[in-house]
Formats: C-alpha cells, structure tokens, sequence
C-alpha cells in the first residue's frame, strides 16, 4: 500500500470509528453529571487501569488495526442479548507483553451482522493479509471478511467449499481459519465442528479449491477432538516448520505436536500444558475462545484467550521445551484504560458502605464465583475503585461447585448474627446458601469461613424438585441462582431470611432465640400475597428455569411503605407495597421500572442513594458485567416509561418471563 493509500486509509479510519464512537455515545451511555435516564456506572477515575472486558462471551481477533505497527484487539462481544457486537480495543502502550488498551469502541452495526452468533470469528493471516472468517447469521454459507484493518468487515464475499464441509456448516456452529497445513505454499482450510477437519486447497490462494475435508486424527488413529472442546488453535508452537495443535479439557490446555514433516503433517496423541511442572486452568471455566499469535514478536506462537466472564488473557509461550511440551505461562488479564464499571459477568450487587467509611459501596456476586467489593471513593458522581475480592480466611471468596463451570454467587450484605457487624450471606450455583461471618472490625472487615445456613424444619427439609446440589441435615436448600435477602419482617428486632422458597414462592423464614438465646431460623412462611390473597411466585418455570431470581425491598414511592424491586423481563419489575394485613405483606403488581433490554440470564437489581437526596436510585447488575445506573428526578417518578404523572397499577398480571 502507497504512503498516499495509508494517509487515506487513516483519515476513514479516524471518521468511521468517530462516527461509531458518537452513535455508541449516546444518552444511554453518558455517565456523568445529571442522568436523565438508564445510563452505565463510570468509574470516573482517569488512570486507573482494570482488567480488559468486553462484556460476555468473549471472543478475541488480535490485529494491528490502526496501522500503527502493534498488535490491538477486536473482540466479539458474543452472548448478551444487550450489547452485542464488535469492538476495538487499542493497543496505547506498544509491543509488550502486556500492554494497556484504551476502552472499547464498537466497529459493528446492527444493520450489518457480523457472522453467525458473535462466537465463531476467526483471523486469518495470508501473505500479510488479515482477513476474518465465519458462517454467515443463518449458517448457510461460509463468509470471508477481507482486509479487516483496512475495511472494517466492508468487503465480505462467500467462500465456496465442498458438499461435505457445507453439511457440517449448516447442521451446527463451526469455527474456520486459512492455514498452509500440508505445506505446499497454499493455505488451506482448517474448521471445528464436532470434530477437528482439513480441507486441502488444490488450487492458489487467488483462486482456491477446495477439496472434501478430512478428519484429523493422531498417529494412534485417535480423533484429534477426542475429550477435547476444539478450536482451530494451529500454530508451530514448537518452532521445528510445521504446525501444532491446542485444544482445550476441563478449561486447561492440551498440546498435539505434528510429528510429521511440513509436507506431510502427523499429530501425536495430547499432552497436558504445564508451567513448572504444574498444569493450569483458565479463571473462567466455560465459553473459552482461544486463538494462536505471536502476540510479543518472539518468535514463539502465544495464546490470546476470551472467556465467558469477558475478559481476554494472554498465555505466553516461554520458547523454551519441557518434556517435548513448549511450556507456557499461565493466563494474565490484559489491562484496559477504566471507563464503565464492571464485575466480570452475571453480576449480583447491593449497595452497601462495606469498609464503614460513610460511602455506600459495591458489593456483589458474578459468574465465576467471585464476591467483590467495588470501594466508593466519594465525589458527585462518584468516583469508584478498582474490583477487589472478598476474602475468607485470608483467601479470595471462590465459589466453584463440584462438577460445575460457573459459581454464580448472589448475596445479601447483613448483620446476621446481631454482632454490630455485616456479614456475607450467599447462594450459588448449586443453591446451598452460607454464612460467612465479619470478625473484624466495621472499618476492617474479615469474614471466617463460610457456615451453611440451617431452618429448624418441622418434618422433611423442603428441597427444589430441581437444583444441582444436596445438603445435609437441616441445611437450607434453596432453588439455584436466587439471592438471599435479609429483613426484619415482623418488626420483632432479629434479622429474618427472605429468598424464594423450594417451588419458587417469595418466603419469610422467620428469626427467633431458641433455648439459651441461640438465634434460630424457622419454617418459610408464604407472607407476601397480591391484593387478592394469593401467594406471590416470583418463578413458576421448573428445571434449569427455575430460580435465577434477585430483588430488593425499598420505599420506592416515598408512601412510607416497603416495595418489591424485582428482576424481570426485559429488566426490572416493582410491586407496590400495600402494608401488612394480618402478618402478610400485601403487594401490587405496578409492572416495569426499565424498559430497556438488559436481560438474557438475569440481573440484579438493586436501590441506592449516591446523591443522598433520600430519592431511592436503581442499580441493576448484567449478564455483561456492566452495570446500569438510574438517577431518579424526584420520589413520584417510579419508571422510565412515563414522563409526566404517577405510574398506575399495570393491567396485566405478573408472571415470570
């Protein structure tokens, strides 16, 4: 390309994304100042660096996109039904290892989809060419986008491939990328499937033709797929000419050497990658998109990985062998510049001053299993800190339940026990909900190990007809997925246990001292009823649909009386609270407060009053990570529905979504 090309190409460069930087820009993402509706909380912290985040299902392209001679990143943001798309990440700090990346920038549109789900992009380097594969949106034909840094997913043509390659695109999700894998000098075509499969190129890279794909297989007539969750990650990792291949068990990485010649590829059977002898995992266990490039210019083909969490993490090869296996170190979070506030994925939050400074803080649950604590630094807005872990005996909370790939904590910031301290009650994935008692101080909080919570049952324990995990004895089993809340329902001044019950009704498990004082939890009590008397079930569905449920008790419209914050669909539900008719709290189904979009899993909506007007404000936790900000005008404007009067009782009933 001329230098003339280049100036040019720079010049659209810089107008299109300004473009997509302003529309990406608008009132629902302004975030500082007077909010006039949904916004995303800013850190508002210019400096601070966190870890790369692209929201959900990430899925990572490295690329000198700009031009500028380093690598950046264009990362699919692949499973949220909020935010999904195509964003760059640039590379602010040059060739690293571990550079800083300015915050995200979308380059796609929603007129223009971009492939099939977001999930199956890969690059392809061709004679210095950086082009894009994946099937289209309705998997019916195999799309290249060419010259991605110079078009910007622009020029997009079809690839023809054989009747045997287009049977496996069309009955399910396939990855594909363009290597030279038999080493003739032409690049063929390599894809996942269900299985791993070659398709040779019998023509040139100008006019390709491809042949039927063969199926890879180790030199013991194994599938190379065997047990294994496969990608195209080909590359010569061993730096001997010819190509390897990772692939991926239990989020850990496995290494198949071509122990053939560059001209006749032939792959041993899998050994497990280790560093220092000891093998590694991916943080997040589900949703890995791993791609092979030399990211430092070594020499030595490194891993760039997405996960399910978000973020993109950078597993360096070493160059050096041990034991025939090229040794990597293990995954690092990339950095980016701070913009919106972030938790990783299928955030839980509540609002609560955890270190006791006088500033209500972030404390919150996410996929993964984290809990964090996101310090409130004071100002208007705002300004937040850096996520940080909550620790249990000294070690960052991590709950990962046998035979599960997700933790997804919910909590309930409380003082459980009546100490004068909060603690940390919380449920997960397999819906077993514990204790984690604070023995610090009220400025320097530090929790023990977590206790499970126990009901004094009259009869049989009351267990979900679904949920993924057991308990023993009296240990509470609550329906997967469910937040915790904790309230002094009866006013008898002891904190009560509210959650949804075993068949998804919201329950009271009511709190009393028992002989010598001990605090006690007794049976749950259907105590929240419509105006008609009927039970209140906030979930209906069964089985894996069954609880993924978070609410919040407030007065939401300044009557005096508590209401129900409630997730729903699309977002966020309320219930009006009607008072307390003969030891039953009655509620009115008032329908949305948001009508945007925000869920596809769940969200976590919680109140909060940063700007201490005694106006209760929404936060709502995402699947993305991110979350959602509304600033309330005044006490009588209880949705972003309506602009003017007082929101009326909806005319439809509540049900589940």
């Amino acid at each position: 390309m001329s230098s003339y090309s280049l100036r040019l190409f720079a010049v659209s460069l810089t107008l299109f994304l300004s473009a997509v930087w302003s529309a990406s820009g608008s009132s629902v993402d302004s975030v500082s100042g007077a909010q006039p509706g949904l916004v995303k909380l800013e850190y508002n912290n210019p400096g601070l660096h966190v870890d790369l985040d692209v929201g959900f299902k990430s899925v990572p392209m490295p690329m000198d996109f700009d031009g500028d001679g380093d690598l950046d990143l264009l990362v699919s943001e692949s499973g949220s039904y909020a935010e999904s798309g195509v964003y760059y990440f640039e590379n602010i700090t040059g060739n690293v290892d571990m550079p800083v990346f300015r915050h995200s920038m979308r380059v796609s549109t929603e007129r223009f989809r971009l492939g099939y789900d977001g999930g199956r992009f890969e690059v392809s380097e061709v004679n210095g060419r950086v082009h894009v594969l994946t099937p289209d949106r309705v998997r019916q034909s195999l799309l290249i986008y060419r010259d991605v840094p110079q078009n910007v997913f622009w020029d997009k043509e079809e690839i023809a491939i054989p009747s045997g390659a287009y049977d496996l695109l069309t009955s399910g999700t396939t990855q594909w990328k363009m290597i030279d894998l038999d080493g003739d000098g032409v690049h063929d075509l390599v894809f996942c499937a269900k299985d791993l499969h070659f398709l040779k190129n019998s023509g040139t890279d100008k006019r390709p033709q491809y042949e039927e794909p063969v199926t890879l297989r180790t030199v013991s007539g194994e599938l190379l797929s065997k047990e294994i969750k496969v990608r195209v990650v080909f590359a010569d990792f061993d730096q001997d000419g010819d190509y390897d291949y990772i692939g991926m068990r239990d989020s850990a990485f496995v290494y198949f050497e071509n122990v053939g010649t560059k001209s006749a590829y032939a792959f041993a059977d899998g050994r497990d990658v280790t560093h220092q002898g000891r093998r590694f995992q991916m943080e997040s266990r589900a949703a890995i998109r791993a791609t092979a490039v030399d990211w430092n210019r070594d020499g030595a083909p490194d891993i760039i990985a997405g996960d399910e969490d978000g973020k993109v993490s950078f597993i360096q090869n070493t160059g050096r062998i041990v034991d025939g296996v090229p040794e990597f170190l293990p995954p690092r979070f990339f950095q980016q510049e701070a913009r919106f506030v972030d938790f990783g994925a299928l955030t839980a939050p509540r609002v609560f001053d955890w270190d006791g400074d006088g500033l209500d803080d972030i404390v919150s649950g996410n996929g993964v299993g984290h809990v964090g604590f996101i310090r409130n630094l004071g100002g208007q807005p705002p300004t937040w800190g850096a996520p940080r872990f909550l620790e249990s005996n000294g070690v960052p909370i991590r709950i990962l339940p046998p035979n599960a790939p997700w933790g997804y904590t919910t909590i309930d910031v409380a003082d459980w026990d009546h100490d004068g301290l909060p603690d940390i009650l919380l449920n997960h994935h397999h819906g077993n909900v514990l204790w984690y008692r604070n023995v610090g101080s009220r400025t320097e909080p530090r929790l023990t190990g977590a206790e499970p919570i126990e009901v004094q049952w009259q009869g049989e324990p009351q267990k979900p007809k679904w949920v993924p995990g057991t308990s023993q004895g009296n240990e509470l089993l609550a329906p997967w997925r469910t937040c915790p809340y904790v309230m002094d329902f009866n006013k008898d001044e002891l904190n009560d246990l509210v959650m949804l019950d075993y068949e998804g009704y919201l329950a009271v498990y009511p709190r009393y001292r028992g002989d010598g004082g001990a605090l006690l939890l007794g049976q749950p009590k259907r105590a929240f009823v419509f105006p008609s008397g009927e039970a209140i079930r906030l979930n209906q569905l069964v089985g894996k649909s069954s609880g993924r449920l978070k609410f919040d008790f407030v007065d939401w419209d300044g009557d005096g009386l508590e209401d129900l914050i409630v997730a729903s669909k699309p977002a966020v539900d309320w219930m009006k609270g009607r008072g307390i008719k003969d030891g039953l709290m009655v509620l009115q189904y008032m329908g949305r407060v948001l009508s945007r979009r925000l869920m596809g899993h769940t969200v976590g909506p919680v109140t909060c009053d940063w700007n201490r007007d005694a106006v209760p404000d929404l936060l709502v936790g995402t699947e993305t990570g991110v979350f959602y900000y509304w600033q309330r005008r005044n006490i009588e404007v209880t949705t972003t529905m309506t602009t003017t009067g007082k929101q009326t009782p909806a005319n439809y009933p509540y049900f589940k979504r």
